[in-house]
């Protein structure tokens, strides 16, 4: 009889694998946690961003004018719409992702620890500003606010 050969494998093959991807996943893990800070400081520069859009068109819709409020202190904003002569909040207070925070030093128009961005029914704004934000990391991002309504991320 000749000797049947079972199919799968070893338990010394088995195990050199899991120390193969145990010593990549060593590697690559600190490279890993390096980059979360950047991806979180990217996700709130974005967001500021598309809030702010979303405000100018409302206000351009609405025949408005719309206003976006930054706490600097306490690392969230506010999107409010003008209704008879008074502004009015649109929904809770929005925070920055954890790690995250407001630059004040980096930001321009600052009052009173907070930045107020203001469209009017044509879209553009007289608060051109700029809204710095920074990462546990030390990445800073700028969401820039043109006269013309046009916002940036830089």
């Amino acid at each position: 009889m000749t000797p049947r050969r079972s199919a799968g494998f070893t338990l010394l093959e088995l195990l050199c694998v899991l120390g193969v991807l145990s010593l990549l996943l060593a590697i690559a893990l600190p490279r890993l946690s390096a980059t979360l800070p950047a991806l979180a400081l990217d996700r709130a520069a974005r967001q500021i961003s598309s809030e702010l859009g979303l405000a100018r068109v409302e206000a351009i819709n609405r025949n408005t004018r719309s206003r976006t409020i930054f706490d600097l202190a306490a690392s969230q904003y506010s999107v409010e719409l003008e209704s008879e002569g008074r502004f009015e909040s649109e929904g809770a207070a929005r925070e920055l992702p954890s790690g995250v925070s407001f630059d004040s030093a980096a930001s321009t128009r600052v009052s009173g620890g907070r930045i107020s961005i203001t469209f009017v029914p044509r879209g553009n704004t007289v608060d051109n500003a700029t809204v710095a934000i920074t990462s546990a990391g030390g990445g800073v991002r700028r969401v820039i606010v043109s006269g013309a309504g046009r916002v940036r991320i830089q």
